[in-house]
């Protein structure tokens, strides 16, 4: 048994789940994205000034795009107001509607949705773009396929493959404070202790020990990051 303070933040199947889909990830997509920078919420990956605008967002959107080495002509990309969009005549099979956006393949295009609601804030816009461009990832050439039961968690925890898992973090689960009183909002499909743990074996498949992109993860999932750490560390140790 493991000794106090050497615990996972996950039970054994999420922990076994995530160390199986990274594996998985690396398999498929090779380990180039694994020498790629993690990206983090500073101008050296997001410079100039951000108002919340449409072209604003869009800019963000193709930001992450461009990490992601996506093909432009592949991608398109809109905003909605409310409701996601319903799937479209002619769109290809599992269309995904996440918590703030949507994704579908239409005539040989993915085409994402983000919702407007999110614009003020640029570290959502790039959770919920992380997250819709890597059902992209994912989808397009269909590495995997839609109506796996697990495509949502998988998605969420190839955003962390790919250096966005600092963003899905820190928007996994928020708390805001509006003249209504407190409001508990959740993006994605997997927890805060499953991305710090994710994130934690991210390090180590990168081969690094102290990372200075995990000290911009927020409160909480740094802290699941760092238990996941001393977990590991004992591991090796033992």
């Amino acid at each position: 048994m493991p000794l106090f303070g050497a615990r996972p933040p996950v039970e054994d199947r999420e922990r076994l789940w995530i160390e199986k889909m990274l594996t998985w990830c690396a398999d498929q997509f090779g380990l180039e994205p694994l020498a790629a920078d993690v990206l983090t919420p500073t101008p050296r990956y997001f410079p100039g000034r951000y108002q919340g605008t449409p072209d604003d967002v869009l800019e963000v959107v193709d930001l992450v795009r461009a990490h992601l080495h996506i093909d432009p002509a592949e991608i398109s990309v809109a905003l909605y107001d409310g409701r996601p969009p319903p799937q479209m005549p002619g769109a290809a099979a599992g269309a995904h509607n996440s918590v703030a956006g949507h994704y579908t393949i239409r005539d040989g295009v993915g085409r994402i949705a983000v919702a407007v609601e999110d614009a003020p804030d640029p570290r959502r816009v790039v959770a919920v773009a992380a997250h819709e461009l890597c059902h992209h990832k994912l989808l397009y050439r269909g590495i995997a396929a839609a109506d796996e039961p697990d495509h949502e968690p998988l998605t969420d925890l190839a955003t962390v493959f790919f250096g966005l898992g600092v963003f899905t973090a820190n928007a996994a689960f928020t708390f805001s404070q509006s003249s209504r009183g407190w409001r508990r909002r959740q993006l994605g499909y997997i927890n805060q202790p499953m991305f710090g743990y994710a994130l934690a074996r991210l390090a180590r498949l990168r081969g690094e020990r102290d990372p200075e992109w995990a000290r911009h993860l927020e409160t909480n999932p740094r802290g699941y990051f760092k238990q996941a750490t001393r977990y590991l560390d004992k591991q090796l140790s033992s």
